[in-house]
């Protein structure tokens, strides 16, 4: 007779999932994925991001289940990988960005300057490359919440079209503007998107 997964406590799934049992791995994952997901999307704003780092952190629960140990509850467990994974591709985010930007506006010298200069240029065209792939009216959009600082609604009510509307044309330049650079560190790319004109 097959065991009733979800009447088990995180605990006695848990135990099971130290075991190989996939069966408990994937009740655990049904139990906490959207919850997780929910507390990466909070964190870093970006659905496919949220999504690539609960499955890494779910991945990671695997591979390491027999060296883990929890202490307090599963759920806590959970929520402090994923949390500490955050942080951390935010540490690492930060320093590269730090150094990209530390190279666009170096001081010259002997041939720092002609790096930058090479790489700030690189920078600008995939800059225009990104921005000539936005519809339209994505870009006029973008244009007003960005060069005008608009509200949604003040855009909505100026081009004759619903707040919910100009949230998604919103959503679609954003992401096809992080598609665009996204061989950049995510602190450069937000930092681009911002000064976009």
């Amino acid at each position: 007779m097959k065991q009733n997964l979800s009447a088990l406590s995180d605990e006695e799934l848990f135990l099971l999932v130290k075991q190989e049992h996939k069966e408990a791995f994937a009740a655990i994952y049904h139990r906490y994925w959207k919850e997780m997901l929910d507390a990466a999307y909070k964190r870093v704003k970006s659905t496919d991001h949220a999504t690539e780092m609960v499955q890494q952190l779910f991945v990671t629960l695997w591979l390491k289940r027999d060296t883990i140990s929890i202490t307090s509850s599963l759920r806590s467990y959970l929520h402090t990988a994923l949390r500490n994974k955050i942080l951390n591709e935010i540490r690492s985010g930060v320093v590269q960005t730090n150094y990209q930007l530390h190279l666009l506006s170096a001081p010259p010298s002997f041939q720092a300057d002609a790096a930058a200069d090479l790489q700030f240029k690189e920078l600008q065209q995939q800059i225009d490359k990104a921005y000539a792939l936005l519809p339209e009216k994505c870009r006029e959009v973008f244009l007003l919440s960005r060069q005008q600082q608009l509200s949604y609604r003040h855009i909505a009510e100026q081009l004759g079209i619903s707040v919910n509307t100009v949230e998604k044309h919103m959503a679609k330049a954003l992401k096809i503007l992080r598609a665009g650079l996204k061989e950049y560190a995510p602190g450069l790319v937000w930092l681009i998107i911002g000064l976009l004109r």
